[in-house]
């Protein structure tokens, strides 16, 4: 029996990929290990796929919601629901709230986080793909399966919802310098 080499088509998939499952595992609240294991795990199951998965007709989809099914299998095996978790990269001024400095914008963070979880899947997969990972309309189709139109309508949705539910947010300020703590 001859040793199974990964295809190199497989293996440029991989490393195009990679970051962006690992960052969309941590997303949905894996810690940073767990969400490096989700992204392999997924990879050897799309490796596992062999030839199916090389002759989807989008691939990127496919392999997306291998990473979902991976991330809620993860979950369902520890027991607990995904939640939304902040990255630790830039943590931002998503919706042009003034956060103060790093613990401030941390909690800042958090509240737009949740807020995030409260809208449906749908439009909070959008949101996310787009504010957290940095993913075009074009991209974010792809890898969901939907049409860019759909995206535009679940962002633009998602984003009135946001707004609406943090309409008049101050965020919470632990500093006693120009800040409400």
């Amino acid at each position: 029996m001859s040793p199974t080499i990964l295809s190199a088509e497989l293996s440029a998939f991989h490393d195009s990929h990679r970051l962006n499952f690992v960052k969309y595992a941590r997303s949905r609240g894996a810690q940073p290990d767990e969400a490096e294991d989700i992204a392999s795990t997924a990879f050897l199951t799309l490796y596992r796929a062999g030839q199916a998965f090389l002759a989807a007709d989008n691939r990127d989809g496919f392999a997306f919601k291998v990473l979902r099914d991976t991330i809620a299998d993860h979950f369902r095996h520890r027991s607990r629901r995904p939640r939304t978790q902040a990255l630790p990269e830039e943590p931002g001024n998503l919706f042009g709230a003034d956060c103060g400095g790093a613990i401030d914008a941390v909690n800042c963070r958090v509240d737009i986080e949740r807020a995030l979880q409260a809208l449906p899947a749908r439009q909070a997969d959008c949101l996310s793909m787009n504010l957290l990972l940095d993913l075009s309309r074009e991209q974010i189709a792809h890898y969901l399966g939907i049409s860019a139109s759909a995206v535009s309508s679940h962002l633009s949705t998602g984003r009135r919802a946001l707004a609406k539910h943090l309409e008049g947010y101050q965020p919470y300020v632990t500093t006693g310098q120009g800040g409400q703590g």
